[in-house]
């Protein structure tokens, strides 16, 4: 496993210089790197007591800090000027703008995990059972047929009821399953508009509708529209 360095609470050269840079609130494009070096080397002596193994990418970057800065002290040329001379500081800044996006990316990144490990996922259901089960199929009818028949049905609805409320009454869509089987086994067959003719409130369409949803994948009951835009049928498929 490799060894994670970590001076104080600087992880790395870059991280130092990025703090100093903040420290002494200078644009990252145009570094004192006289002052920077100096409180560099500042830190690096500080360090003393730590061995030379794990210094080693300090002392590099020391190393750089010191050589820019003398390349800096030099007189420029004529020439020199004329040709637009790269700024000695330009490689040592974009190194430390990469490492800074990089560390920006990586919090980001930790925030997400951190985010993460707090939700607690259901395990995956077996569906091994219903692989061989002969479902009745929806004979002419889509999903969006059924969403169509769930849109008339809501819009039936008093105004009042069709914005979201939170309440303290919660319809469980197994209650409500019994409740249906009881009506559609009685007559066996019924339009779906007429199951849900009573219901009043949003939530109780929702939780009826849902129910519908989850017999006719159990093959309880069965879904016919025998013409065109006709009604829905819902057909008990039970003894």
């Amino acid at each position: 496993m490799p060894y994670e360095v970590k001076l104080a609470q600087f992880e790395g050269p870059l991280d130092l210089l990025l703090h100093l840079i903040r420290k002494n609130e200078v644009d990252i494009y145009d570094i004192p790197i006289a002052i920077i070096t100096e409180q560099y080397m500042d830190y690096l002596h500080a360090m003393e007591a730590w061995s030379l193994e794990i210094a080693s990418e300090f002392l590099v970057m020391a190393a750089t800090l010191l050589s820019i800065k003398s390349r800096m002290l030099l007189p420029r040329t004529r020439v020199a000027e004329e040709e637009g001379e790269e700024d000695p500081r330009l490689p040592l800044v974009e190194q430390l703008l990469e490492y800074e996006r990089c560390k920006w990316a990586a919090s980001q990144l930790s925030n997400m995990a951190s985010a993460r490990a707090e939700v607690y996922s259901r395990s995956p259901m077996d569906l091994s059972p219903y692989r061989n089960r002969d479902i009745p199929a929806l004979d002419g009818v889509t999903m969006w047929d059924l969403v169509d028949a769930y849109r008339k049905l809501y819009m039936r609805l008093p105004a009042a009821e069709r914005v979201a409320e939170i309440r303290g009454h919660v319809e469980r869509v197994e209650d409500v399953m019994v409740d249906l089987v009881d009506k559609i086994r009685r007559y066996r067959r019924i339009e779906f508009m007429m199951l849900f003719q009573s219901v009043r409130t949003r939530q109780s369409l929702v939780t009826g509708f849902l129910a519908v949803l989850e017999m006719i994948k159990d093959g309880t009951i069965a879904c016919e529209q025998s013409e065109p835009f006709g009604p829905l049928e819902l057909i008990w498929m039970g003894d």
